[in-house]
């Protein structure tokens, strides 16, 4: 007997799990935006580069299941003159739906802006070692 009813609400519980996902709303992740620029300068300069990065990301209305992604990198490598890196984004998300949910989210915005100097004395003019091979 009670192996009988174990069984009984094992096969309760297995045809739940057969029914169920027919009867409900599949599930839909929300919009995503995400922007990567990375600005590097590898030089014989010890000054700082001058830098700007202006991200502009928008979306209008409910959104679910888009993405934007841009990418970029800028890289200044040698010589010792001050460098200067610009950058400017634009990113716009409009229309959509909430994907059946009625349940509406913001929009996710990601910025990822890694940004390094690095000095190479292989760049230097001062550095002796240049000196002595004529650099």
């Amino acid at each position: 007997m009670k192996f009988a009813s174990l069984f009984s609400i094992g096969l309760l519980s297995f045809s739940a799990c057969l029914i169920a996902p027919s009867t409900t709303r599949m599930a839909s992740a929300q919009c995503v935006m995400t922007d990567v620029g990375q600005q590097v300068t590898m030089s014989g300069s010890r000054r700082p580069t001058d830098r700007s990065n202006n991200v502009n990301m928008q979306s209008q209305g409910p959104c679910t299941g888009n993405s934007i992604t841009t990418t970029t990198e800028q890289l200044q490598q040698g010589g010792t003159a001050p460098t200067v890196q610009r950058r400017e984004v634009n990113q716009q998300m409009q229309g959509g739906s909430d994907g059946g949910t009625g349940v509406t989210t913001p929009t996710v915005r990601v910025i990822v802006n890694p940004k390094a100097d690095v000095f190479n004395p292989a760049d230097d003019p001062n550095n002796p070692a240049n000196r002595i091979q004529g650099r």
